[in-house]
């Protein structure tokens, strides 16, 4: 499986975003309020531009298909304010569609992070997730990244406890 990755599809990129926190809120495991994943709430100076689809080619002669999204930035002053502009990248809400749950997108996303990253001459990454949320925590650690506090976060009119991570590329 190849991947391509576009950051000019912000419509689509939002209804996945729905379709994913629709499927956790149907499964009660709700990451997100459904309701609040909208054009007003996610695109903004920071973001606009950084919202990626990731494609999926089967390499079978079909289509590739839109798999995966999430928003790669490089300033976030709401969950990362005292991180200097571009001295950073920050992942921000990731979410895998069902038919590719279990294939090992999220690497892919890790290899495009760090290669759009060190073209920038940064060489950390950072997210955050909630911190009730263990398999998810273990699922970021397993993949390299490194826990380093925790915060009570307000986001959208919702709040929770917050788990920080950053991983180091050098």
């Amino acid at each position: 499986m190849t991947f391509t990755f576009r950051n000019d599809q912000p419509d689509l990129a939002i209804d996945i975003l729905r379709e994913v926190g629709q499927w956790l809120v149907d499964n009660d495991r709700q990451l997100w309020n459904v309701g609040s994943l909208t054009p007003e709430n996610l695109l903004d100076e920071y973001t606009t531009g950084h919202l990626y689809v990731m494609y999926a080619d089967q390499n079978d002669g079909s289509a590739p298909e839109p798999a995966a999204v999430f928003i790669l930035q490089w300033e976030d002053p709401l969950y990362w304010p005292d991180v200097p502009t571009n001295t950073s990248a920050f992942i921000h809400k990731l979410a895998i569609r069902r038919p590719f749950a279990g294939q090992n997108l999220f690497a892919a996303i890790l290899d495009f992070s760090r290669e759009q990253s060190l073209s920038r001459g940064i060489d950390t990454l950072q997210l955050e997730t909630d911190a009730t949320r263990p398999k998810l925590m273990q699922f970021y650690e397993r993949h390299g990244f490194q826990p380093t506090y925790q915060k009570q976060m307000t986001e959208f009119g919702d709040t929770f406890l917050c788990q920080f991570y950053i991983m180091r590329f050098s």
